[in-house]
């Protein structure tokens, strides 16, 4: 009987498309995602992401190495973007203004403008003007990055042109669509997140008496992204590209909890390596999604 093929067999001469999904501070899950992938020859061609996956999918994008992107991450602290405002202004409602964030990126990216970007890159948002999310792919890099990670109400709106866009995670976990356009790829791998092992930080004086920051947020039902997201892998599959799910347990982190990014990194990488060599299709998260 023939030796069935790892995944890391099957992808090696395909034209691969990374999504990163969206996942609360999961950005360094992805950055080892990517690493693994590296290792393995795997170099995607186009790129997209939301929320936490699009700021590692923006650095990738960029031309920045794993390992740069890995330092990048790791070296980030809460002051990087804890820019505490007067909550309501002209720009919607928001704790952070997120000036501060928008200079990190301003420092961290090599270019910003989409069309300078080594790889094709897509980032989900969310349009607060009419309520659904939508797929940047040109224009200002840096506040389109910034509006796919600016968790509602944490995070001021971002202000684009005459719009004002929020966190795309809120409408949708995997921005795939984009992949149905412009240069065409064989299959799509999507890097999903998973089951956590939850990090939880000591709460001391006043906050253990407060609720978590996460039940102060305004979310779709996740079953409603989950069809969003099942509607889209169809279209793909309708078009004759593959779609691969990837979710390797990961470290459920938040801005208390930064100083884990590294063991974060770390879960990724080797979750996806392991992943990577098996031809097992149970390993994979593609039950999530269809």
């Amino acid at each position: 009987m023939a030796r069935e093929l790892s995944f890391t067999e099957q992808l090696r001469d395909k034209r691969v498309g990374l999504c990163l999904a969206s996942g609360f501070f999961g950005f360094y899950h992805h950055a080892g995602v990517l690493s693994a992938l590296e290792a393995a020859g795997i170099y995607p061609v186009r790129i997209t992401g939301t929320s936490a996956g699009a700021l590692t999918a923006a650095m990738y994008a960029t031309g920045m190495n794993v390992e740069s992107i890995r330092d990048a991450l790791v070296a980030l602290e809460r002051k990087s973007f804890w820019d505490m405002t007067w909550p309501f202004g002209q720009r919607g409602v928001g704790l952070l203004a997120g000036h501060r964030f928008q200079s990190e990126l301003g420092r961290v990216l090599p270019v910003h403008s989409f069309e300078a970007c080594r790889l094709p890159l897509a980032v989900g948002v969310y349009n607060i003007d009419v309520g659904r999310v939508v797929h940047l792919s040109e224009g200002p890099l840096i506040p389109a990055v910034y509006a796919s990670c600016a968790l509602p109400y944490l995070f001021s709106p971002a202000r684009i042109g005459k719009l004002s866009y929020w966190d795309g995670g809120v409408g949708e976990k995997c921005p795939l669509i984009p992949f149905l356009k412009g240069l065409p790829v064989d299959v799509v791998l999507v890097s999903y997140m998973g089951g956590r092992r939850i990090a939880k930080p000591k709460r001391t004086g006043l906050a253990q008496f407060l609720p978590p920051l996460s039940s102060l947020f305004v979310d779709t039902p996740l079953e409603e992204r989950l069809e969003r997201d099942r509607a889209s892998v169809d279209a793909l599959r309708a078009a004759d590209i593959e779609v691969l799910v990837f979710a390797p347990e990961r470290l459920g982190l938040g801005p208390f909890s930064m100083h884990r990014g590294a063991r974060a990194f770390e879960m990724g990488r080797l979750g996806m390596e392991r992943m990577l060599a098996s031809a097992d299709p149970a390993l994979l998260g593609a039950s999530v999604l269809f």
